[in-house]
């Protein structure tokens, strides 16, 4: 049975099969050899399926061997990511096989393990020397790119010669200074207002201090860089690296709105028993008239982060939060007894409290924190 042959009838074997899934990317020839293998298992008396593996499993290997050829003759150090991507999957097809008793009685392949291993010795050895490079130079750029060549050459070999003590070596000299400066005010909402700052508890550098506080301030641990406040920069004479601005550029906090309808609610309630013990009920009845008053407030917060030497904007970030807030009161006309829960509750709100300037912006601050924390935190990682 000739090559084509095999192939042609494995398409209308398999046409109804799921792909099978791996985390290899397999390509095409990768899952009709898988798909293959798992019909075997299922009917191994099949032989003609059987010989058809050979083939199957030539063209799928092939495919990446000829890739790592090509991948050969590239300069650059990534070249070694890709072959061991390619060893790996080639050994992943191997393992499949092995452990297949229906296929691996048809077909004996390779385990490139050897394979795998010198390719990992030679993308260490590579990333390695390129941190050394990186190392000569004195900007932290450098510093960030070899401290992740070195990284590179302990995920592949380990205890590859001293690189370890060279990533402690480089990461504190590509740790950044970054000053977050006060949050300023371009909302029409306080423009119109005539106010420069937020309420007596909510001021414009609530939200700097917070956020240097959280990200760790002068001494995180928890990203390669230190931050500060404008003042604690000029008090400590640091050399920023970074700035972040931090706008509020809009301000929605409409007049509440008012809405009134009405509801008709009734229950069954005991009335009294009858001469055998059983217990009547009678139902009462009422009408609500409810007064909703309600509003949505609306903020958005723009996060810039520059360069502190060149002044080039290298992140923007917008963020928006929501706060709705209700109350309602309720009056009533029919038999009390009806109300119950939240209706009944509804009657004593005779006075709606509704949210000064402050507890709206204190609540869309607390939406949008995390949201600004996690961008400036994830923007300074390298």
């Amino acid at each position: 049975m000739n090559k084509c042959f095999y192939i042609l009838t494995l398409v209308f074997w398999f046409s109804s099969c799921s792909t099978i899934k791996n985390s290899f990317n397999a390509t095409a020839e990768d899952k009709a050899l898988l798909n293959a293998i798992k019909k075997f298992d299922k009917n191994p008396a099949d032989t003609s399926l059987g010989s058809a593996l050979t083939d199957l499993y030539k063209d799928a290997a092939q495919v990446h061997l000829d890739n790592i050829e090509v991948y050969t003759t590239t300069t650059n150090v990534d070249k070694w990511d890709k072959i061991i991507k390619e060893y790996l999957t080639l050994q992943h097809l191997s393992q499949v096989i092995k452990t297949s008793d229906a296929a691996s009685n048809f077909l004996k392949v390779p385990s490139y393990d050897a394979e795998l291993e010198v390719a990992k010795e030679k993308a260490a050895s590579d990333y390695y020397d390129l941190g050394v490079e990186y190392l000569k130079a004195s900007d932290k750029d450098a510093a960030h790119n070899a401290y992740y060549s070195f990284k590179k050459a302990t995920e592949y070999v380990p205890a590859f010669k001293d690189a370890r003590k060279l990533m402690d070596k480089s990461y504190p000299a590509g740790v950044l200074n970054v000053v977050v400066n006060p949050v300023t005010d371009n909302s029409s909402f306080y423009g119109s207002l005539g106010l420069n700052r937020f309420g007596n508890s909510f001021n414009n550098d609530y939200l700097q201090r917070n956020l240097v506080r959280d990200l760790g301030g002068s001494y995180t641990k928890n990203a390669p860089a230190r931050f500060y406040t404008d003042q604690e920069g000029r008090r400590t004479n640091i050399n920023p690296d970074l700035f972040v601005d931090l706008t509020w550029i809009n301000f929605d906090v409409p007049r509440p709105y008012t809405s009134k309808y009405s509801r008709n609610v009734s229950r069954q309630i005991e009335k009294g028993r009858d001469t055998s013990g059983h217990i009547n009920y009678e139902t009462v009845s009422a009408t609500l008239f409810i007064t909703k008053k309600y509003f949505t407030a609306s903020g958005d917060l723009e996060s810039r982060i520059t360069d502190a030497a060149t002044r080039n904007v290298i992140n923007t970030k917008r963020y928006s939060a929501q706060f709705n807030w209700q109350q309602e009161y309720a009056t009533f006309t029919g038999d009390r007894r009806a109300i119950t829960g939240n209706d009944f509750a509804m009657l004593s709100n005779t006075n709606f409290i509704v949210p000064d300037r402050d507890d709206v912006l204190n609540e869309l601050y607390k939406k949008i924190y995390p949201q600004v924390k996690s961008g400036i935190y994830n923007a300074v990682r390298w």
